[in-house]
C-alpha cells in the first residue's frame, strides 16, 4: 500500500489529504456523516510517509512473531483487524465530539493491540514475571506517552485509536483459548474471511471513489468548491457542493451556505440541517 501510495502521489515523507481519503483514510465526518465505515479498516494499511510506516513495521516485527507463535495465525489476523478497526472507531467518535477536521491513517491503533495482546499472552502463560509481558509492557506504554507528549507539542497522532486498539487486543486475548489448535482448514477458513473482509472494504472505497466526485474533500475543500461555483455562476455545481457539505453533518456553522446558495440558485433538494 505504501508503494500504492508514493506511486500515486510522488510524496515519500507525507500523505497529502485528497489521495490519502481517496485511498480509505479514517475521516469522522465521512465516516459519521457519509456511512463511510469502510474506512475504519481500510485507513490501518495507509501511512503518512516513509518515517510512520518504519515505526509502525518495527514495532509488529517486535511483538507480531511472538503473539502469531502463541497462538497462530487464524487468531493473530482476526485480533489485527478488529483491534485496528476499534481503534479507528475510537477515534472518529473522538474527532466527531471535539469536531475536528482531520483525517487518520496508520496501523498504530492495530499494532496497539498486539502489543497488548502480546502482553496478556505472556502474563497467561509464564505469569508475572514474564519476560515477554515486561517488554511489551514498556513497548505499549511508549507508544502511548510518545503519542500523548506528540499531541501536547502539537503533532497529529490519534491518541484514542492507540487507546482503542490496546483495549480491543487484550480483551480478545484474554478470551482465547490457548490449548486450542485449530485445523488447517478452519485457519484456511479463517484467514480466508479476514482478507475477503478486507478486499471487500477496499472495494467499496474505489466505488465511493467513482461514485462520489467529493470523497476526495474535506469539509473545508468541499465548502470551498461550493462559493467557487457560485462565484463561477454554476448553480448546479454548487448546489451539489452544498449537498456534499451537509452530508458530513459536521457544524451548524454550515447552516448559512445552504442560505446562501438557494439565495442564488433556488431550493436544494436536502432537508436543513436541524437547528
Amino acid at each position: 500500500m505504501f508503494v500504492v501510495e508514493t506511486a500515486l502521489t510522488g510524496h515519500v515523507l507525507d500523505l497529502p489529504s485528497r489521495p490519502a481519503l481517496e485511498l480509505g483514510a479514517s475521516y469522522a465526518f465521512a465516516t459519521v456523516g457519509e456511512s463511510r465505515w469502510e474506512t475504519l479498516l481500510t485507513a490501518c494499511f495507509l501511512h503518512a510517509g516513509v518515517v510512520h510506516l518504519a515505526f509502525n513495521m518495527l514495532a509488529l516485527w517486535l511483538a507480531g512473531p511472538e503473539v502469531e507463535r502463541a497462538v497462530g495465525s487464524a487468531r493473530m489476523a482476526p485480533m489485527y483487524l478488529v483491534a485496528g478497526a476499534f481503534g479507528n472507531l475510537l477515534g472518529v467518535e473522538y474527532n466527531w465530539l471535539t469536531r475536528s477536521d482531520v483525517f487518520s491513517v496508520g496501523a498504530s491503533g492495530a499494532i496497539s493491540g498486539v502489543l497488548s495482546a502480546a502482553l496478556v499472552v505472556g502474563l497467561r502463560t509464564e505469569g508475572r514475571r514474564s519476560p515477554l509481558a515486561g517488554e511489551m509492557a514498556l513497548w505499549l506504554g511508549f507508544v502511548l506517552v510518545f503519542g500523548l507528549a506528540s499531541s501536547l507539542r502539537g503533532g497529529r497522532i490519534d491518541n484514542a485509536a492507540h487507546l482503542g486498539g490496546a483495549l480491543a487486543g487484550a480483551v480478545i486475548a484474554s478470551g482465547w483459548k490457548l490449548q486450542r489448535v485449530y485445523s488447517r482448514s478452519a485457519s484456511a477458513a479463517i484467514l480466508a474471511v479476514c482478507g475477503g473482509t478486507l478486499v471487500a472494504c477496499i472495494a467499496l472505497v474505489a466505488i465511493r471513489d467513482r461514485t462520489n466526485p467529493f470523497a476526495g474533500m474535506l469539509l473545508p475543500d468541499r465548502h470551498e468548491f461550493t462559493l467557487q461555483a457560485l462565484a463561477d455562476g454554476r448553480c448546479g455545481d454548487a448546489q451539489r457542493g452544498l449537498v456534499a457539505v451537509e452530508h458530513l453533518r459536521a457544524t451548524m456553522a454550515k447552516v448559512e451556505l445552504r442560505s446562501f446558495v438557494e439565495g442564488t440558485c433556488g431550493h436544494v433538494g436536502l432537508p436543513p440541517m436541524p437547528q
